[in-house]
Protein backbone atom coordinates (compact mmCIF):
# COMPACT_ATOMS: atom_id res chain seq x y z
CA UNK A 1 0.00 0.00 0.00
CA UNK A 2 1.37 3.37 -0.99
CA UNK A 3 1.58 6.34 1.35
CA UNK A 4 -1.21 8.16 -0.52
CA UNK A 5 -3.53 5.19 -0.02
CA UNK A 6 -2.59 5.04 3.68
CA UNK A 7 -3.42 8.73 4.08
CA UNK A 8 -6.75 8.27 2.31
CA UNK A 9 -7.69 5.28 4.51
CA UNK A 10 -6.65 7.18 7.66
CA UNK A 11 -8.79 10.18 6.64
CA UNK A 12 -11.77 7.94 5.79
CA UNK A 13 -11.43 6.10 9.13
CA UNK A 14 -11.20 9.40 11.04
CA UNK A 15 -14.26 10.78 9.24
CA UNK A 16 -16.18 7.56 9.97
CA UNK A 17 -15.28 7.72 13.68
CA UNK A 18 -16.29 11.39 13.91
CA UNK A 19 -19.54 10.63 12.06
CA UNK A 20 -20.39 7.77 14.44
CA UNK A 21 -19.61 9.92 17.49
CA UNK A 22 -21.66 12.88 16.24
CA UNK A 23 -24.67 10.78 15.19
CA UNK A 24 -24.51 8.60 18.30
CA UNK A 25 -24.22 11.62 20.60
CA UNK A 26 -27.09 13.38 18.87
CA UNK A 27 -29.33 10.31 19.09
CA UNK A 28 -28.44 9.82 22.77
CA UNK A 29 -29.18 13.49 23.52
CA UNK A 30 -32.47 13.54 21.63
CA UNK A 31 -33.74 10.28 23.14
CA UNK A 32 -32.70 10.86 26.74
CA UNK A 33 -35.44 10.02 29.20
CA UNK A 34 -36.59 13.27 30.82
CA UNK A 35 -40.31 12.47 31.06
CA UNK A 36 -40.51 9.09 32.70
CA UNK A 37 -39.29 10.12 36.12
CA UNK A 38 -35.88 8.49 35.68
CA UNK A 39 -34.15 11.88 35.65
CA UNK A 40 -33.41 14.08 38.65
CA UNK A 41 -34.91 17.25 37.14
CA UNK A 42 -37.49 17.50 39.96
CA UNK A 43 -34.66 18.84 42.15
CA UNK A 44 -35.01 22.15 40.32
CA UNK A 45 -38.78 22.42 40.81
CA UNK A 46 -39.35 24.78 43.73
CA UNK A 47 -40.97 28.00 44.88
CA UNK A 48 -39.32 30.78 46.83
CA UNK A 49 -41.57 32.55 49.33
CA UNK A 50 -40.30 35.86 50.70
CA UNK A 51 -42.13 36.90 53.87
CA UNK A 52 -40.67 39.87 55.73
CA UNK A 53 -36.96 39.13 56.09
CA UNK A 54 -37.41 35.36 55.56
CA UNK A 55 -36.79 33.51 52.29
CA UNK A 56 -38.27 30.01 52.30
CA UNK A 57 -37.76 27.37 49.61
CA UNK A 58 -40.85 25.21 49.05
CA UNK A 59 -40.11 21.80 47.54
CA UNK A 60 -42.65 19.68 45.62
CA UNK A 61 -45.38 18.30 47.84
CA UNK A 62 -46.26 15.62 45.29
CA UNK A 63 -44.62 15.11 41.91
CA UNK A 64 -45.14 12.47 39.22
CA UNK A 65 -43.68 12.09 35.78
CA UNK A 66 -45.62 13.64 32.91
CA UNK A 67 -47.71 10.45 32.45
CA UNK A 68 -48.64 10.32 36.18
CA UNK A 69 -46.35 7.39 36.94
CA UNK A 70 -43.35 7.25 39.28
CA UNK A 71 -44.80 9.60 41.90
CA UNK A 72 -42.92 10.92 44.89
CA UNK A 73 -44.02 10.27 47.50
CA UNK A 74 -45.50 7.04 46.13
CA UNK A 75 -48.01 6.78 49.00
CA UNK A 76 -50.38 9.79 49.15
CA UNK A 77 -50.57 9.37 52.94
CA UNK A 78 -46.93 10.48 53.07
CA UNK A 79 -47.70 13.93 51.65
CA UNK A 80 -46.89 16.79 53.97
CA UNK A 81 -47.50 20.45 53.25
CA UNK A 82 -44.78 22.86 54.26
CA UNK A 83 -45.76 25.43 56.90
CA UNK A 84 -44.92 29.07 56.06
CA UNK A 85 -47.06 31.39 58.22
CA UNK A 86 -47.82 34.81 56.74
CA UNK A 87 -48.84 37.33 59.41
CA UNK A 88 -51.99 39.35 58.77
CA UNK A 89 -51.00 42.69 57.28
CA UNK A 90 -47.90 41.25 55.59
CA UNK A 91 -47.26 40.37 51.97
CA UNK A 92 -45.53 37.38 50.44
CA UNK A 93 -43.58 37.32 47.20
CA UNK A 94 -44.06 33.98 45.44
CA UNK A 95 -41.37 33.17 42.86
CA UNK A 96 -41.46 30.09 40.64
CA UNK A 97 -38.17 28.46 39.70
CA UNK A 98 -37.10 28.37 36.06
CA UNK A 99 -37.99 24.67 35.82
CA UNK A 100 -41.51 25.30 37.17
CA UNK A 101 -42.06 28.23 34.80
CA UNK A 102 -40.66 26.35 31.80
CA UNK A 103 -44.12 24.85 31.25
CA UNK A 104 -47.60 26.27 31.84
CA UNK A 105 -48.55 26.16 35.52
CA UNK A 106 -51.40 27.24 37.73
CA UNK A 107 -51.21 29.41 40.86
CA UNK A 108 -53.99 28.60 43.34
CA UNK A 109 -54.40 30.80 46.42
CA UNK A 110 -56.89 30.21 49.22
CA UNK A 111 -58.03 33.16 51.30
CA UNK A 112 -60.11 33.30 54.45
CA UNK A 113 -62.65 36.15 54.30
CA UNK A 114 -65.53 37.23 56.55
CA UNK A 115 -67.84 35.47 54.04
CA UNK A 116 -65.88 32.21 54.23
CA UNK A 117 -63.11 30.64 52.12
CA UNK A 118 -62.29 32.16 48.74
CA UNK A 119 -60.08 30.46 46.14
CA UNK A 120 -58.37 32.11 43.18
CA UNK A 121 -56.80 30.16 40.33
CA UNK A 122 -54.47 31.93 37.90
CA UNK A 123 -53.03 30.10 34.86
CA UNK A 124 -49.45 31.16 34.11
CA UNK A 125 -47.78 31.01 30.70
CA UNK A 126 -44.73 28.88 30.00
CA UNK A 127 -41.22 30.17 29.39
CA UNK A 128 -41.34 32.87 32.03
CA UNK A 129 -40.29 33.03 35.65
CA UNK A 130 -42.91 34.73 37.73
CA UNK A 131 -42.82 36.62 40.96
CA UNK A 132 -46.25 37.46 42.32
CA UNK A 133 -47.09 39.52 45.38
CA UNK A 134 -49.93 38.28 47.58
CA UNK A 135 -51.28 40.47 50.37
CA UNK A 136 -52.75 39.09 53.57
CA UNK A 137 -55.22 41.58 55.05
CA UNK A 138 -57.67 41.27 57.96
CA UNK A 139 -60.54 40.86 55.47
CA UNK A 140 -58.66 38.52 53.12
CA UNK A 141 -56.13 36.31 54.91
CA UNK A 142 -53.82 34.16 52.74
CA UNK A 143 -54.08 30.64 54.19
CA UNK A 144 -52.77 28.37 51.39
CA UNK A 145 -50.60 28.75 48.29
CA UNK A 146 -50.37 25.96 45.71
CA UNK A 147 -48.66 25.71 42.34
CA UNK A 148 -50.01 22.98 40.06
CA UNK A 149 -47.88 21.58 37.25
CA UNK A 150 -49.80 19.93 34.38
CA UNK A 151 -49.30 16.42 33.04
CA UNK A 152 -49.90 14.95 29.58
CA UNK A 153 -53.00 13.15 30.88
CA UNK A 154 -56.57 14.42 30.68
CA UNK A 155 -59.42 13.52 33.00
CA UNK A 156 -61.50 10.71 31.48
CA UNK A 157 -64.48 12.08 29.55
CA UNK A 158 -63.20 15.68 29.62
CA UNK A 159 -60.47 17.82 28.12
CA UNK A 160 -59.25 18.89 31.58
CA UNK A 161 -55.53 18.32 32.02
CA UNK A 162 -54.64 16.59 35.29
CA UNK A 163 -51.86 17.97 37.47
CA UNK A 164 -48.68 15.89 37.56
CA UNK A 165 -47.80 17.43 40.86
CA UNK A 166 -47.95 20.43 43.09
CA UNK A 167 -45.93 22.56 45.44
CA UNK A 168 -47.92 23.77 48.43
CA UNK A 169 -47.49 25.91 51.52
CA UNK A 170 -49.84 26.28 54.48
CA UNK A 171 -49.61 30.02 55.07
CA UNK A 172 -52.19 30.31 57.86
CA UNK A 173 -50.95 32.96 60.30
CA UNK A 174 -49.96 31.93 63.81
CA UNK A 175 -52.81 32.43 66.31
CA UNK A 176 -55.43 33.16 63.65
CA UNK A 177 -58.51 34.35 65.57
CA UNK A 178 -61.78 32.47 65.01
CA UNK A 179 -64.29 34.64 63.18
CA UNK A 180 -67.91 33.99 62.39
CA UNK A 181 -68.75 33.76 58.69
CA UNK A 182 -71.14 36.50 57.56
CA UNK A 183 -73.62 36.19 54.73
CA UNK A 184 -73.23 38.65 51.96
Amino acid sequence: MRSGEKKALTIIAAVAVVFVLVVGGTVAFLTRDVWSGDSNDDDDLYLQLAVGDRLIRVEPTLMCDIFLKNCSPSDPRDISVQRVPIPIGESVLVSASKDVAEWPWNLVVQYLTPRGPEVTSTPMRSESTYTTALHSTPDRVVVNIEVQIPSAVTEPGTDNVMARGFLAADTTPENLPERPVTQG
